[in-house]
């Protein structure tokens, strides 16, 4: 692939580092000439000097040619521009990177349209998403997030003595708002019809609302194992974000600010979270706070070495599970090795999203299941898909394929039966089996590059 990379910060030099690796003809684009000599330095790269904004440069750094355009500068306006000329001048797929996604959160589908991007990436988004998926995160329940958190994908194992194995789907009493997409059996994924009969030790892939998949982990026998409580370091937008969410999973937060007027504006947002003012690197606060006791310690400032100390101690008092944010990725490993429990590093997951999309060649593959034996595809139906106007039941999708959720242009997400029409514009979430991912693809009226 053509890839033009505008913005050489942390995201893009690693970007450019690991495609170039991968055989991809690489042009890298900066105003920091600096920047552009390391990198070229170092890779097999076309360098261009210059505001990766303005038409004239990208048109130096023959933006036409670009299949892929990654925006992945720190300033939000540049990108947003990069994007939209980038797109008009020929680009085949742009990749918009966000710090602040509000806006876009709010009205999506105007912002998509208007600035033609096909990905939309936001560090902050990214690393509350993992850290909430990390929290939530247990031995015998996995969960992953799609439509920006409003639908999760959670794995839960038919026990000997639980109340799935020996039972058909069709008698399941499960909780409205989730759809059971598929069963991994002894590494063979199926998607199951009403007649399937769970075996022991089967892992169950459902399809769902948050809240509605939280009632069946409480009704399968899963209660015991959820996080029930978890303290917060840390007045970020990304502390807020994961607050909210755990919030929502009825976890008991705390959170810990140290600016005064920061714990005053968050304990106003934060209904039903208490907020302390506080510095959570000072032994004797913790140990007052019985920190020990908690499921779980969330080291999020905006200072990695605040965020380790801070989980350290948190270790040291016997916490659950410490769980650091590290804004340079160099330093995971090293955090790992000092005894955190995870360290979640936003740089590297906006860069490891951004090449999941480029090794699938298609946006609409965002996760793999089974070392790739399945997929779940988040796609957007064109306006003019044969498939608008159609039930889902008359859509035509083959044995195989599950449609598990659907976003409408008003941000409303419905769980769908098979009455439920299909419009334009519509946001699917869908399981699919590997060997029909092209069929429902094209289906849909959605081009794969090859």
């Amino acid at each position: 692939m053509n890839i033009l990379i505008v913005g050489l910060g942390e995201v893009g030099s690693y970007l450019a580092k690991v495609l170039s690796t991968e055989g991809h003809t690489i042009t890298i684009i900066d105003p920091d000439l600096q920047r552009i000599r390391r990198v070229a330095d170092l890779l097999d790269v076309q360098a261009v000097h210059g505001d990766g904004s303005r038409p004239d440069v990208l048109d130096k750094a023959d933006a036409p040619a670009a299949d892929l355009l990654l925006a992945v500068s720190n300033d939000d306006k540049a990108n947003m521009l990069t994007c939209l000329f980038g797109k008009r001048m020929g680009a085949k797929k742009t990749v918009l990177r966000l710090r602040d996604t509000s806006a876009v959160r709010r009205s999506r589908t105007f912002f998509r349209r208007n600035l033609q991007f096909d990905l939309l990436l936001s560090l902050d988004d990214l690393a509350a998403e993992e850290l909430v998926k990390t929290v939530r995160q247990t031995k015998g329940l996995s969960v992953d997030n799609f439509a920006e958190g409003r639908v999760q994908l959670r794995r839960f194992r038919a026990l000997a003595d639980g109340p799935l194995a020996g039972h058909s789907l069709k008698d399941l009493k499960l909780p409205a708002g989730t759809i059971i997409a598929a069963i991994d059996r002894e590494h063979e994924v199926l998607v199951p019809s009403g007649a399937d009969v769970l075996c022991v030790d089967d892992e169950v892939f459902v399809l769902g609302e948050p809240k509605a998949l939280a009632a069946l982990a409480k009704n399968i026998g899963h209660k015991q194992e959820t996080t029930r409580s978890v303290l917060i370091f840390g007045g970020t937008g990304i502390a807020l974000q994961v607050a909210q969410a755990l919030h929502r999973d009825h976890v008991a937060v705390r959170v810990v600010v140290e600016d005064r007027q920061e714990a005053e504006r968050l304990s106003e947002t934060l209904k039903g979270c208490t907020v302390l003012h506080a510095d959570a690197t000072d032994l004797n606060f913790l140990q007052e706070e019985h920190v020990g006791e908690v499921d779980a310690f969330l080291g999020v400032t905006a200072e990695d070495e605040r965020n380790l100390m801070s989980c350290q101690l948190a270790k040291s008092l016997g916490v659950g599970r410490a769980i650091a944010l590290v804004q340079k990725p160099d330093y995971v490993s090293l955090y790992q090795r000092l005894g955190i429990d995870v360290a979640v590093s936003p740089r590297l997951l906006c860069a490891n999203r951004t090449l999941a999309f480029v090794r699938s060649r298609s946006i609409s593959s965002i996760a793999s299941i089974e070392e790739g034996k399945a997929e779940v595809l988040e796609l957007e139906l064109p306006a003019g898909s044969k498939l608008v106007g159609k039930t889902l039941k008359n859509a035509g999708f083959p044995r195989g394929c599950v449609v598990a959720a659907i976003t409408r242009e008003d941000g409303t997400v419905v769980i769908p039966r098979g009455g439920d029409e299909l419009q334009p514009h519509d946001q699917l979430v869908v399981f699919v089996l590997n060997k029909l991912v092209d069929k429902v693809l094209a289906l849909a009226g959605i081009e794969r590059e090859d």
